[in-house]
């Protein structure tokens, strides 16, 4: 399958980082200019944002990491290929990666994303899962799983994800991984368990300080409030409702609440 690595230009410290592994491991690549959103227009960022969010307003960062990842999505579409693997430049691969992408290459099962990476944050997936030929597995993501560091997307998980989201109006992770998002619950996930890829910033933060976000997610300016009372009140009722409903499908039998582990590559486990 064709890999995209997501790599602003103003960024090429973290395209040497995926380079290093890229080549360690055989992962060939196609890099793909990121949309700086530091960079975008007024005139563009209205044209792009839509004010209709569900979870929270987007700064100009997350619209251009959104525009990046829809540029991949229409890569895939106009490649005519099946699926394809997507990745942000500050992503850590395990050493099974290569392995994992060949055998989801030959998987027959359909699927619209597979989720390669781990947030090592407790995540609740269906107990119903398919055995890749690497030996990992596959099982149905139920609950909210943030992030956008690595997946797989099939052409026609890509063509819904652009068929309903014309205009920028939540940030990308929400709209693809989060259960309560119209566009997440009409989509079919998968979670790869163990996971074969986590943010470089969550594996390893105290040494990471050339891995910290590029889109100002977490900048908010000393207000109390990130986005207004009323946002981040709705915002926190909305994230209370998603924790008791993870408790509730955690219960339920077919289901399985866990952290999905990360094993880290050989010379990291050295280094440590």
């Amino acid at each position: 399958m064709d890999v995209y690595l997501i790599n602003l230009d103003r960024s090429p410290e973290r395209l040497q980082f995926f380079q290093q592994q890229a080549d360690a491991l055989g992962v060939e690549f196609k890099r793909l200019s990121a949309v700086d959103g530091r960079k975008l227009s007024k005139e563009t960022l209205a044209a792009e944002i839509s004010p209709e969010f569900e979870f929270q307003p987007v700064n100009a960062g997350e619209t251009g990491l959104f525009m990046s990842h829809k540029a991949a999505w229409q890569l895939l579409r106009a490649s005519g290929k099946p699926h394809a693997a997507v990745f942000e430049d500050d992503v850590q691969m395990s050493l099974s990666m290569r392995q994992v992408l060949d055998a989801i290459d030959g998987l027959q099962q359909d699927f619209d994303i597979i989720k390669l990476e781990t947030t090592l944050r407790r995540v609740v997936c269906s107990r119903t899962a398919c055995v890749l030929r690497s030996g990992d597995t596959l099982q149905p993501l139920l609950s909210w799983h943030g992030g956008t560091a690595g997946y797989v997307i099939s052409a026609a998980g890509a063509g819904k994800l652009l068929q309903w989201k014309q205009r920028v109006a939540d940030p990308v992770d929400q709209v693809m991984f989060n259960p309560m998002s119209r566009f997440s619950s009409r989509l079919k996930i998968l979670q790869l368990n163990p996971a074969a890829c986590i943010q470089k910033d969550i594996l390893d933060a105290a040494h990471s300080t050339a891995f910290g976000t590029t889109i100002d997610r977490h900048v908010t300016g000393g207000k109390l409030f990130r986005h207004g009372p009323l946002i981040d009140m709705r915002r926190m009722l909305k994230k209370q409702f998603e924790r008791q409903r993870r408790h509730w499908l955690a219960l339920q039998k077919t289901n399985v609440q866990a952290v999905i582990p990360f094993e880290k590559p050989e010379q990291m486990r050295r280094a440590s």
